[in-house]
């Protein structure tokens, strides 16, 4: 697989997980994060929790959208979402603004 920058490996970004977010990644039950920026695209990899992760799927959708997903983002319910994301970003919780969403799994080796 190529990248952005001609390499045939794959890039290596750093994404920042909440301590929280350990269980259900290493379970498989957290495979999707959404940011304010790009991280990533697919096919990058990242480590978190001592653990290989590639990037499988990125793009931008309302926050309204993500919310929907709460369980792909790991949440108990869509209020453990609400609740947590207002604790990660505390502005408004706008549902109509747009973010990056990433879908990954975890890399075995």
């Amino acid at each position: 697989m190529q990248t952005r920058n001609g390499d045939t490996e794959n890039m290596k970004v750093q994404i920042p997980f909440l301590g929280r977010f350990k269980e259900p990644m290493l379970k498989g039950t957290k495979v999707m994060t959404s940011r304010r920026k790009k991280y990533g695209d697919v096919g990058d990899i990242f480590e978190a929790f001592g653990t290989t992760f590639q990037i499988v799927e990125v793009g931008r959708l309302r926050l309204g959208d993500i919310a929907s997903c709460w369980n792909e983002e790991g949440m108990e319910s869509l209020e453990d979402f609400v609740k947590t994301w207002t604790q990660i970003h505390p502005h408004n919780y706008d549902m109509e603004e747009r973010f990056y969403y990433f879908k990954f799994q975890r890399v075995r080796v």
